[in-house]
């Protein structure tokens, strides 16, 4: 999929107009142009931190966790402020360039291996979700330029498998109280069905649907991506169902280092 949703950001730049790449998009003060930037930087840092393990490049994130949003926050947004005189010829290039050697080095990759996804876990997780944060990242950042051009191509099709690794912040971020045995519904419908199943540890993830959750987020998935990275969500257009202090704070989780 990430090798997909590459192919398709190539298309998708090479078919802009020149206007188009100084588009506004709702990467926060980000144009087309710097979000292309910013996907080559994660690419350029896939490379030299996974592949080549070089880590004079990783920010430290044992402290504040607020002190590192600002820290990543400032890191992205010097890459791109430096990169900006790039014309979009050569980002093109460098991006088709970047990925065909981040697609090789993934090949590589054990995915049972340790990883780190901060909005999934404190401690480590498998290799696989790490890369599946990976291809959340890379749709998200294509889906603003799209949006931003009026593009949308068949992107949407990678939709159920965003969701599906969004869901996992769900048992990591949920933390209200309940009875051993409570199951919260969050129901994204095409997009994907999952439980949230109170434990004697915490809230277990499962999939499919209960008849009389306790509470539930019914949310469509053209919607959903957006609520899980921090975008506007029209409050019309979703409903929260059942016990409201289980209901709410379904709507804090994020998919997302915020």
């Amino acid at each position: 999929m990430i090798a997909e949703i590459h192919a398709g950001l190539l298309a998708l730049l090479a078919s802009l107009r020149d206007a188009e790449w100084a588009a506004p998009t709702e990467a926060g003060r980000w144009t087309v142009k710097d979000v292309a930037l910013h996907l080559l930087d994660g690419d350029l840092i896939q490379l030299s931190i996974g592949r080549d393990g070089d880590l004079s490049g990783l920010l430290d994130a044992s402290g504040d966790h607020r002190q590192f949003v600002a820290a990543l926050d400032a890191k992205n947004q010097r890459w791109v402020e430096a990169a900006h005189g790039l014309s979009s010829r050569v980002v093109t290039g460098l991006l088709r360039w970047s990925g065909e050697r981040v697609g090789r080095y993934y090949a590589t990759v054990d995915l049972t291996g340790p990883a780190r996804v901060s909005w999934a876990s404190d401690g480590t997780v498998p290799v696989w979700l790490d890369l599946a944060r990976e291809m959340t990242e890379r749709w998200a950042h294509q889906q603003h330029i799209r949006d931003a051009t009026g593009r949308p191509g068949g992107h949407d099709r990678f939709l159920p498998a965003v969701l599906a690794t969004f869901a996992w912040a769900f048992p990591y971020q949920y933390r209200p109280e309940a009875p051993p045995g409570t199951a919260v519904q969050v129901d994204f419908g095409g997009g994907g069905r999952w439980l949230l199943t109170r434990a004697a540890g915490g809230w277990v993830l499962g999939e499919g649907t209960v008849p009389h959750p306790a509470a539930a987020l019914r949310m469509p998935p053209h919607l959903a991506w957006r609520q899980l990275t921090g975008l506007p969500v029209p409050a019309g257009e979703y409903a929260t169902e059942g016990d409201d202090r289980l209901a709410a704070p379904l709507l804090a989780v994020r998919g997302i280092i915020v």
